[in-house]
């Protein structure tokens, strides 16, 4: 009925010894026999997944030492994994790999607290050699490769540290503390790998004007008839100006008229 809290309540009462595991050798061994977290994912409810796999008996925490405690931490024990083998050698990544509609579930399978989900996705085998991922492909399922895919790359991705390196160069000069070998030698590359930047860089700017020289050239190459037309105009304009300028003659009826032959004042 997908009742976590149920479900809950009687694991605890289970390891605190109330209920005897019958013929198997312990409690852990009779839960895995009955496959919860199998059902839970087949009936595709992920609220049950996620208390299963987060669950940890009251008390056990309490009887762990340090080193114990961090292998808890880690996911070694935790009681129901996703990497866990049920019939025919199937894990429930497997089951919610051929399932349609199990995005949900098959996100919360990644989601454990050890992140055993995302190595099993490819590396846990059933009894065909077949692994959760091969079933997701075999059935079309490309969501669901996209999906784990994602979180493998962001858990690789999470190793990466920023370094902010200074705009100054380094003075050897300098009174420093005394720095042994591995870290002077990473020093070294880290300032080498600054200069081959901004040598890279600098060419790149050295290409963005030539690249703006050349945009250029190209715009007065575009404009060039226009300019020999206007010169030519131009040209015309001052040829006709010159003709004009010349002194003109007029024919009239009665003699030749010339303008040099006018008379000005009060005569």
């Amino acid at each position: 009925h997908d009742w976590c809290a149920v479900v809950k309540k009687l694991l605890g009462i289970l390891f605190n010894g109330t209920v005897d595991a019958g013929e198997h050798s312990s409690i852990e061994l009779a839960l895995l026999e009955v496959g919860l977290l199998h059902r839970a994912v087949r009936r595709n409810c992920r609220s049950m997944v996620e208390v299963l796999l987060r669950y940890v008996p009251d008390g056990v925490s309490d009887r762990l030492g340090s080193e114990q405690k961090q292998r808890v931490d880690e996911g070694y024990n935790f009681l129901f994994r996703p990497d866990v083998i049920g019939p025919g050698g199937l894990t429930p990544l497997h089951v919610a790999a051929s399932r349609d509609g199990s995005e949900s579930v098959l996100d919360a399978l990644t989601d454990d607290p050890g992140l055993v989900g995302i190595e099993a996705w490819k590396g846990a085998r059933d009894s065909m050699g077949l692994t959760p991922n091969d079933y997701a492909c075999v059935r079309g399922h490309f969501s669901y490769i996209h999906l784990v895919q994602k979180k493998i790359s962001k858990k690789s991705g999470s190793g990466h540290v920023v370094l902010d390196i200074p705009g100054a160069p380094l003075d050897c000069n300098i009174k420093q503390k005394p720095m042994d070998g591995h870290k002077l030698a990473k020093v070294a590359s880290l300032h080498t790998e600054k200069n081959e930047t901004m040598l890279i860089q600098r060419h790149c700017k050295f290409c963005e004007q030539k690249l703006a020289y050349g945009n250029a050239r190209t715009s007065l190459a575009i404009y060039r008839p226009a300019m020999l037309s206007l010169v030519a105009i131009a040209a015309v304009c001052v040829c006709v100006a010159l003709l004009f300028k010349s002194s003109p003659e007029v024919l009239y009826v009665f003699r030749p008229f010339r303008w040099e032959l006018l008379k000005y004042g009060s005569s």
